[in-house]
């Protein structure tokens, strides 16, 4: 691979970030139309030698679907050496007996950071600090962004910045 990380995560950064163009330049499969139990949200698997496929779970909503692809390129990316034969996230992305991969190997601690690996990369702080400002509304940046609300308000609290009634109140010192 000749490009980074870092350089390929700059050349999508949107918003939105183009987080399937983003998989694809890693050299995974990636497959938004995947069949998997009503519960499961997505999974990264093993393929053969060192290739890896993350799939999402067709049925649910495009930007759950984004967060889904984000959040297991974040179990790909920080804990290669626990993936095995692979892991699956449930819809309140853990590791449970009702996909194909129960990895008991990741547990709390790892699904934490794959969540907040996907929201930096979903909702990058240097864009949020160019669009961001006092009254504007959450729903709205989450649509830019293509992310859900709820994503949205937990990485801007996490950047320093407060809302209320669905609005920015107040932006970081």
């Amino acid at each position: 691979m000749t490009n980074s990380f870092k350089q390929i995560v700059s050349e999508h950064m949107g918003p939105p970030v183009n987080i399937e163009a983003i998989v694809r330049s890693l050299g995974l499969e990636l497959d938004k139309k995947a069949t998997l139990d009503d519960e499961i949200s997505g999974q990264l698997e093993r393929l053969e030698g060192r290739k890896f496929k993350i799939s999402a779970n067709k049925d649910h909503h495009y930007f759950r679907q984004r967060f889904t692809i984000a959040h297991e390129l974040g179990h790909f990316m920080l804990h290669a050496d626990l993936i095995g034969e692979g892991v699956d996230d449930n819809k309140a992305y853990r590791s449970g007996p009702d996909g194909r991969f129960y990895n008991q190997a990741i547990g709390d601690r790892e699904e934490a950071e794959a969540n907040r690996f996907a929201a930096r990369i979903l909702i990058p702080k240097p864009k949020v600090m160019e669009v961001a400002a006092i009254n504007t509304d959450v729903a709205t940046l989450a649509k830019q962004f293509q992310v859900s609300p709820a994503a949205m308000e937990i990485r801007l609290k996490s950047l320093g910045f407060q809302t209320e009634n669905g609005k920015i109140s107040q932006t970081p010192i």
